[in-house]
């Protein structure tokens, strides 16, 4: 990390309606810094995602990325250039080949020559271990590997920041480590990342600090190895009672 704040959320409100999503959230997170987000079901997480890339509007607050805050639609379109966002499910065109799914996004929306993405590409697919899969489409991969392709083209856009929103959750058991793997590739590479996860061993290995959320606030917040030994709220200590109880 260089010590820069590359994203800044301050006192975001997000409604659904009369639910109150996420309450006076705030969130810093510095370049090249690794963070994830843990919390029950409801708590808010995935909204946080969602509203960065500006899939949700917020009802109140800022949230700047890089100092800036994307009111136009070239801002909008720019930012979402920056962030590169791996979904729950992969979401790939399934008319589409894999390569033709990793290099659409950088030649319709930057104008990189046909020539160029596909080197980009095959550069991309061979990190995440899908070289030999450019001329499959989604239905012949296994879930992994449909993931596995959805981080390959998020990262075709050349991003500053991804975020994963719990990319392992519709996975079987046996694919999860795959995915993993890949994610810990880029972390140890410096990308700045901001996940969603259950998945707590990895939150240990990984995240420079992970915030846990409850009812669309941050409760407690801090290094792994801290939060994980040592939480100071009880209702973090029962929530991770539980989540590794089922892990165990």
């Amino acid at each position: 990390m260089n010590g820069a704040n590359i994203l800044d959320i301050s006192g975001v409100v997000k409604r659904f309606g009369p639910l109150e999503v996420l309450r006076n959230f705030s969130l810093k997170m510095a370049e090249g810094e690794k963070l994830v987000l843990i919390g029950p079901s409801g708590s808010g997480k995935s909204t946080v995602l969602r509203c960065i890339n500006r899939i949700e509007e917020i009802q109140a607050g800022s949230i700047l990325f890089e100092g800036r805050q994307a009111k136009s639609k070239a801002e909008l379109r720019e930012l979402r250039t920056n962030i590169g966002m791996v979904f729950q499910r992969f979401n790939l065109f399934p008319h589409m080949t894999v390569m033709e799914n990793v290099v659409e996004a950088p030649e319709r929306v930057k104008g990189i020559p046909h020539f160029e993405a596909r080197v980009l590409a095959m550069e991309l697919l061979n990190r995440v271990g899908l070289a030999d899969r450019t001329d499959s489409y989604p239905r012949e991969l296994s879930g992994g590997q449909q993931q596995r392709v959805a981080i390959a083209r998020a990262l075709a856009m050349r991003p500053r920041m991804m975020l994963f929103d719990e990319p392992t959750s519709a996975l079987d058991p046996e694919l999860v480590d795959e995915v993993l793997a890949v994610m810990k590739d880029l972390a140890n590479a410096g990308m700045t990342m901001l996940v969603v996860t259950h998945e707590m061993a990895f939150a240990r290995e990984v995240a420079d600090r992970v915030i846990f959320m409850d009812k669309g606030v941050v409760l407690e917040e801090g290094p792994p190895e801290k939060l994980f030994s040592s939480p100071s709220q009880d209702r973090t200590r029962a929530f991770l009672r539980r989540v590794l109880h089922k892990t165990a």
